[in-house]
């Protein structure tokens, strides 16, 4: 035995030629009425007339109660053999009660249908059941065809067209066109789409489409009406709103029929709607996102204009002090002393020009995504010297208070990209000294933290000024490049608004963070973090100093804490004290316990009593007894004299790292402070003088400069045009006669690269030892990796800076 059912909404409706109306009456048959007689005559009467099965079965007992003509020839018996006996025993030939007209989907509301094969009479019946009362019984009424009907395959055809309407996404709907406003019939996924129960449609919206929205409906209207003027299809979208008040998205489509060609005589609109919202809502989303990408580009496109603009100024700016002091000199070229300055001014402005152009190219780097970092050892105390060199003229000129206090940093060397640590502390410290007015105040802190990962520390660079500050509004927007904040107090300034998105990339790259405070008109304090790998190595200290007390004098609290900590790491007792006055005391104390300090350090400059002072009562109260280091933030040579004849014995500069401080205080460890004293101004120049230069370098006026700048260094110096050249000299001659080669990359005949490879496969004993350097504008970290790989040992940039250029012979020719 097969059974099916199918218990949809869409297909739970009256089907065969019995009247729906009389069906849906069905429940009152049989009550006590004075016309229930001729209802009952009425509904056998209707039985009768119906082309299909019908049975009617007490609900209790299951006793057939009626059976109309059809149902006998189904049977094939007559009424009077079958009427009383149970229905489940007639019918299917069971001995029990059939579970599918048995269940809770049997109600006097609506007819349930299933699907059932009856092995007894072997053919398959489409059924449906619904209860009713009949001559005071409860009954089951039960309408049937079976599979060898029209009716049957109608029904079929039904179900079909019904599967196929409930896969388009979307409702169907029949609009009375006297009104335009009247339901007739819907179906698919109507009521779902609007968000209605077929009872709260029928009682809330009375069958009529006041779900559309307000302000389409008349829309919708004129588009119906143009459907029946012309003709044809018609379609448009429009709003409609849901019982629970979400608005969605409808296409609409109308067909109109006319009455005449209607099978009701009622002319009307079929018309199917289709669910567009969350294709809308896409469309408006990507809408949204496009004019926003549009406003960011036409931002951008804007800041780029303003960007050039402002460059364009920037770049005249030295442009033209170079050019008009060329032009004075020459004017002047028998007066020294204005040549000088001329030239000075020229230094400046060069440096100054250099900077814009090298902060444009950076960030086209960072931009294409070809900035590389190069890691490689740095001394953090060599590090910070070259940013106080660099920041010192800045700062002097604008008459600023510079200070760099240190943290308890345990690990001096680190690996990590130098050149880009440096630049994210020069962009900090360049912007601070800019941005503060003069006799201003700018700080650069460093801590080392503990890091999770092994191997690694976290450092800490902290920039603080008391500059004027950025506005609130501005914060968010100090990394985006190209902006500078409007500020009648800086539009004088020069800059091209890229040095703090550069910072920020390199310090993301660096797995670092940068953070931002400011209070407008009292200053900034940025705030960068980044984990540096360390150079492990063992650190040794001198036995010699172990258990020694050092006492640390400065108005600086942090600097205090800090100092006595790293003696206390030496292994001596560091201890500290915050004025003169208190210093004079805690030494004359110690030495009356016979305990006497190893050695004082001593900032010279301190309210009250400043360090001049202090070393002359400290002399007067112990003489010369214990070692006396005076402290500077920077050159002491203008203060050494004067602080020697007082009575001081050495000098050291801040900030105070662990190295510094153990080298001075290896110093006390002889008697002999008379070389002591020589030897702590002590500085290291390479001898020039006989060293021999190869130059390669295929610009005259490059190369004229170069030449000029080696030989009054003392150097000799052999110039060639090009790759292929240097490579032909270098090979004829003697061994050892060049003490380095200078190589030029972008040369015509050969390279840079190419002739160095040349020259590194020579069959001679110092082609893989001669120092080859390479001398050349492309100066990004990726083409100082780049000359290395090729068997360079240095990278020069051009412009050509002396300092640099000197540092880097005398690191290689030693």
């Amino acid at each position: 035995m097969e059974c099916q059912r199918n218990t949809d909404p869409a297909v739970n409706k009256d089907e065969g030629n019995m009247p729906s109306g009389e069906c849906s009456g069905l429940s009152g048959l049989g009550e006590g009425t004075c016309n229930s007689d001729r209802r009952s005559d009425y509904f056998k009467w209707m039985m009768d007339e119906y082309v299909g099965n019908v049975y009617l079965a007490d609900l209790e007992t299951y006793e057939l109660l009626y059976l109309n003509s059809s149902s006998c020839e189904t049977l094939g018996r007559p009424f009077e053999q079958v009427a009383g006996r149970k229905c489940y025993e007639v019918i299917q030939g069971r001995t029990s009660p059939c579970p599918f007209c048995t269940n809770h989907l049997l109600t006097e509301d609506e007819f349930y249908e299933w699907e059932y094969y009856n092995p007894v009479l072997d053919r398959t019946f489409l059924i449906k059941n619904r209860i009713v009362y009949w001559e005071g019984h409860r009954a089951r009424l039960e309408l049937s065809h079976d599979n060898h009907s029209m009716e049957y395959n109608m029904a079929k055809k039904d179900r079909e067209k019904e599967a196929i309407i409930r896969t388009i996404p979307g409702g169907f709907a029949r609009v009375d066109a006297r009104d335009m406003r009247t339901v007739l019939w819907y179906g698919g996924g109507f009521l779902q789409m609007i968000g209605y129960t077929k009872s709260q449609f029928e009682a809330e919206l009375h069958s009529r489409c006041d779900y559309v929205h307000p302000d389409d409906l008349e829309r919708a209207v004129k588009v119906m009406e143009n459907s029946r003027e012309n003709g044809g299809d018609t379609s448009t979208e429009a709003r409609i709103i849901t019982r629970s008040g979400r608005i969605k998205i409808l296409t609409m489509t109308f067909s109109y029929v006319s009455a005449e060609e209607s099978w009701d005589g009622i002319p009307s609109f079929y018309s199917v709607g289709i669910d567009m919202t969350n294709d809308r809502e896409e469309q408006q989303r990507q809408r949204i996102a496009l004019e926003e990408a549009c406003q960011a580009a036409r931002i951008a496109n804007q800041a780029k204009t303003n960007f050039l603009s402002s460059m364009s100024h920037d770049i005249r700016t030295p442009m033209n002090a170079i050019m008009g002091m060329a032009v004075i000199a020459q004017a002047n070229i028998n007066s020294p002393e204005k040549i000088r300055d001329c030239l000075n001014k020229i230094g400046t402005s060069s440096r100054h020009l250099l900077s814009l152009i090298n902060e444009v190219l950076d960030m086209s780097k960072i931009e294409s995504g070809k900035i590389d970092l190069t890691p490689e050892k740095v001394n953090l105390p060599e590090l910070v010297q070259n940013i106080t060199d660099m920041c010192r003229p800045l700062v002097t000129e604008k008459q600023q208070e510079f200070q760099i206090s240190i943290g308890q940093v345990r690990h001096e060397n680190i690996i990590a990209d130098g050149d880009r640590l440096q630049q994210i502390l020069m962009n900090l410290l360049s912007n601070a000294i800019k941005y503060t007015p003069e006799k201003g105040k700018v700080i650069l802190r460093i801590n080392e933290l503990h890091a999770p990962s092994p191997g690694k520390s976290q450092y800490e660079f902290i920039c603080i000024d008391n500059g004027i500050g950025i506005a609130d509004d501005f914060i968010p927007r100090i990394f985006e490049p190209f902006t500078r904040a409007e500020d009648s107090r800086i539009s004088k300034l020069q800059g091209t608004g890229l040095g703090m998105t550069i910072t920020e990339n390199i310090v993301r790259m660096m797995n670092g963070s940068i953070h931002v405070q400011s209070e407008l008109g009292k200053g900034s304090k940025f705030t960068v973090s980044v984990p540096l790998e360390l150079c492990l190595e063992k650190e040794e200290y001198s036995e010699e100093l172990a258990g020694l007390p050092v006492l640390i004098v400065d108005d600086d609290k942090i600097t205090c804490e800090s100092a006595a900590a790293l003696l206390n790491e030496l292994g001596m007792r560091g201890y500290w004290v915050l004025s003169g006055k208190e210093a004079v005391r805690r030494i004359v104390e110690a030495h009356e316990e016979k305990d006497d300090f190893f050695a004082v350090v001593l900032d010279w400059k301190m309210p009250e009593m400043d360090g001049l002072e202090t070393v002359k009562a400290i002399r007067r109260e112990l003489g010369s007894d214990v070692p006396i280091i005076i402290v500077s933030a920077y050159d002491y040579s203008e203060i050494e004299e004067e602080f020697l004849q007082a009575g001081a014995d050495a000098f050291i500069t801040k900030p105070l790292f662990k190295s510094k401080m153990l080298q001075v205080l290896h110093i006390f460890i002889s008697s002999d402070l008379g070389e002591a004293a020589e030897s702590k101004d002590e500085n290291i120049h390479t001898q020039t003088d006989c060293k021999k230069i190869l130059l390669a370098e295929d610009n005259d006026m490059n190369r004229e400069i170069a030449v000029e700048l080696l030989q009054m260094q003392n150097f000799a110096v052999d110039a060639v045009e090009n790759g292929q050249r240097a490579r032909e000299v270098f090979e004829a001659s003697a061994v050892g006669e060049y003490d380095a080669i200078l190589m030029d990359i972008q040369m015509p005949v050969m390279n840079g690269y190419d002739a160095t490879s040349a020259i590194r496969s020579l069959n001679r004993c110092d082609a893989g030892t001669v120092p080859i350097i390479a001398l050349t504008a492309d100066a990004f970290t990726a083409d100082v990796a780049r000359a290395r790989d090729k068997g360079m040992n240095d990278h020069i940039a051009k412009p050509i800076e002396l300092k640099r250029l000197l540092d880097v012979l005398n690191r290689w020719m030693q």
